[in-house]
């Protein structure tokens, strides 16, 4: 059945149609809050295109993506918007960074899948990624968790921000990769901003870590999180980013 649902079935002769972009493109994603002008890097909703290195370009390549593109923020922002400024600051940094806009949802209900095969969608979606861009140095699925407030937030040097932690899928074959790259970029960030990293979390689950080995799973700040502290701890896993990758 996982099969029949993400194998692609071309019935028609004429080339100039296409089932992949209909089902990749069906519609705007509501997801963001952001203006799309405020996008610096290369999106999903449009054809891959080479990006060409500028001086200042690291040679890496990451993808941004978030198998739960509606969850929110406290003032309504979504994990969408966090990964398109996550995705500006990795870009100013010298990395392309692809981020995934397409829309899941719209995705899931042409083809009957619904909230809790969200993994499902965005394994299709990560493996098309892989196919028109080439491998990826890290690949970022970006999530808000549900927690208490008192254990989302942390203030230091004047300012509040987000709490993050990483979750590793404990069944995938990836896992002792994953596990020695959490456990790194936990010392990095957490160096950065001390108390700014929960402990990682280890599930058993997969969370498409067993599609490729560069994977991570993080949770930035929760519900109860209003969006600009959300915005302090971007550029914090940002810069540990760009310090694990080099």
């Amino acid at each position: 059945d996982l099969k029949d649902t993400l194998v692609y079935k071309q019935l028609s002769l004429d080339e100039t149609v296409s089932i992949k972009d209909q089902l990749n493109i069906l519609s705007a994603n509501t997801n963001f809050t952001l203006e799309e002008e405020d996008f610096q890097f290369e999106t999903t909703a449009e054809n891959p295109k080479p990006i060409p290195e500028t001086p200042q370009s690291s040679g890496k390549k990451i993808y941004i993506y978030n198998t739960h593109q509606s969850e929110g923020y406290a003032e309504g922002e979504t994990v969408m918007d966090a990964a398109a400024l996550l995705g500006n600051e990795l870009q100013n940094r010298g990395y392309t960074v692809v981020l995934e806009t397409n829309d899941f949802k719209a995705y899931g209900n042409a083809n009957g899948l619904d909230y809790n095969q969200s993994y499902a969608i965005s394994y299709k979606f990560l493996n098309d990624a892989l196919v028109d861009y080439g491998g990826f140095d890290l690949i970022i699925d970006l999530h808000r968790d549900a927690i208490p407030r008192e254990a989302s937030f942390m203030e230091a040097d004047g300012k509040s921000y987000a709490k993050m932690m990483m979750v590793i899928g404990g069944l995938s074959s990836n896992v002792d990769a994953v596990k020695q790259r959490a456990a790194t970029l936990y010392d990095i960030i957490n160096a950065k901003k001390n108390g700014i990293m929960r402990p990682t979390m280890v599930r058993e689950s997969y969370f498409n870590q067993q599609v490729h080995p560069n994977t991570i799973l993080i949770e930035l700040g929760g519900e109860v999180n209003p969006f600009a502290e959300v915005k302090n701890s971007i550029p914090v896993l940002a810069e540990g980013i760009a310090e694990y990758l080099g």
